[in-house]
C-alpha cells in the first residue's frame, strides 16, 4: 500500500502551491484545463519560463477554440499563442471535455474544481495528492500514455490553426488577384468600346 497525502485548497491558496510544485519539477508539468485564457498565460508567464530554463516539458491539453465561448476565442488563441512561444505543447482535445487535472513528474496530482488556465474570479476546491498509483490511474483515464500519444478523433491545436491560417490566407490573396484582374479586363473592354464606338 502506498503513502498517500492529499490536501485541499481553494482558488486563493492553490496557485501558490500549484507554482511551487511545478518549479520543484524534475522532468514535466501536464495541465489539463478545458478553457484557457490570457489573463491566466500572462500570470504563468514567468513560471513557464524558468520550466523552459530547466527543460521542464510542458504539456497542455484543452478544448479546441471553437468550443470556448465566442467571447473569450480571441483569449485563448493569444493565450495559446504565448505557451507555445514558452516553449509548451499545446494539444486540443475535442467532445467538450470537462476535466480540470495537472500532474507533475508521474507522481503529484492535482485534481478539482478548477480550470487552471482560466480561473479568474470563481469560487473552487482543489486537491493535491501525493500518490504515483493514483496518478497513474488519472493519466490511463485520460487516454495519455508516456509518449502522450492522442486517443482517436483527437488533433494538435496548432497544426490545424496554422493549416487553416495559411489556406485563409492563400485563399484571400487569390480572391484579392481575381478582382483586380476582372476589374482590369472590364476597363480594358470599356476602353476599346470608347476606341470603336
Amino acid at each position: 500500500m502506498t503513502n498517500q497525502t492529499t490536501t485541499i485548497y481553494n482558488e486563493r491558496t492553490f496557485y501558490p502551491a500549484f507554482t511551487k510544485d511545478m518549479l520543484k519539477a524534475k522532468k514535466e508539468v501536464i495541465i489539463y484545463s478545458p478553457f484557457i485564457t490570457k489573463y491566466r498565460a500572462d500570470f504563468f508567464r514567468k513560471t513557464f519560463v524558468r520550466l523552459r530554463i530547466k527543460n521542464i516539458k510542458l504539456f497542455i491539453f484543452t478544448r479546441p477554440i471553437g468550443e470556448h465561448e465566442e467571447y473569450v476565442q480571441e483569449e485563448a488563441r493569444a493565450a495559446i499563442q504565448i505557451y507555445e512561444s514558452l516553449g509548451a505543447r499545446v494539444v486540443f482535445l475535442e467532445g467538450s471535455i470537462h476535466e480540470k487535472v495537472a500532474v507533475i513528474d508521474k507522481k503529484i496530482l492535482w485534481t478539482g474544481s478548477m480550470n487552471i488556465l482560466s480561473q479568474r474570479s470563481s469560487r473552487e476546491l482543489m486537491t493535491r495528492t501525493e500518490d504515483e498509483a493514483l496518478t497513474a490511474q488519472f493519466i490511463s483515464h485520460l487516454d495519455l500514455n508516456g509518449n502522450f500519444k492522442l486517443r482517436a478523433g483527437t488533433r494538435v491545436s496548432i497544426l490545424g490553426i496554422v493549416i487553416k491560417g495559411i489556406f485563409s490566407g492563400l485563399f484571400a490573396i487569390i480572391r484579392q488577384v481575381m478582382v483586380i484582374l476582372i476589374k482590369g479586363i472590364v476597363a480594358v473592354f470599356n476602353i476599346i468600346s470608347i476606341i470603336l464606338g
